[in-house]
């Protein structure tokens, strides 16, 4: 089940879309809600929703998305309008103000930083952009963890790193045994 937080997270970035929901699509609603997690993890420790997320096709995917639509649209609050063509994309509009009251100033700034970068993409773009070395680890359906995302870029392993990771190390495997 979802949070509170994934869910008024959720309807925050359709709200967002409202003048132009042909914009935002199931694609780039993925990819805002993953970046903007993967970013809070990466500077403060912890994800705005506590969602996790699961590889699939065009990337990662929140595990509860297709839950948590149906969710808002049965409270009257969204309304999905399925693609009608075969190059048109599904649209998600906010029938409501979203009650934002779960999330933090800093979850707002940084979920719309978030979209308008991935607004400036194409979905295809921004797809791709998710298929780095975790998620090719990872298989279709397979949980990836946000901690992961830290290995994804790689780094030199210098002498200073060694150093600092071999208490580290040790330590893990003293309790291992």
């Amino acid at each position: 089940m979802a949070t509170e937080k994934f869910k008024a997270l959720v309807h925050f970035i359709v709200h967002e879309c409202q003048d132009n929901p042909r914009k935002l699509g199931a694609i780039r609603l993925n990819k805002t809600l993953w970046y903007t997690d993967v970013v809070a993890y990466r500077l403060a420790g912890a994800s705005v929703t506590n969602e996790t997320y699961v590889k699939r096709k065009m990337g990662p995917v929140p595990s509860h998305i297709l839950s948590t639509i149906d969710e808002l649209k049965a409270e009257g609050l969204l309304h999905v309008q399925e693609p009608q063509g075969q190059y048109d994309s599904r649209k998600y509009i906010s029938l409501e103000e979203p009650d934002t009251s779960s999330l933090s100033a800093d979850d707002i700034d940084l979920a719309k930083t978030v979209l308008s970068s991935v607004l400036g993409h194409t979905a295809n773009m921004i797809s791709e952009m998710t298929h780095d070395i975790i998620w090719e680890a990872a298989s279709d359906g397979e949980e990836i963890p946000l901690y992961a995302t830290l290995a994804s870029d790689r780094g030199a392993i210098t002498d200073e790193v060694k150093a600092w990771a071999g208490p580290i190390v040790e330590s893990i495997m003293k309790q291992a045994a």
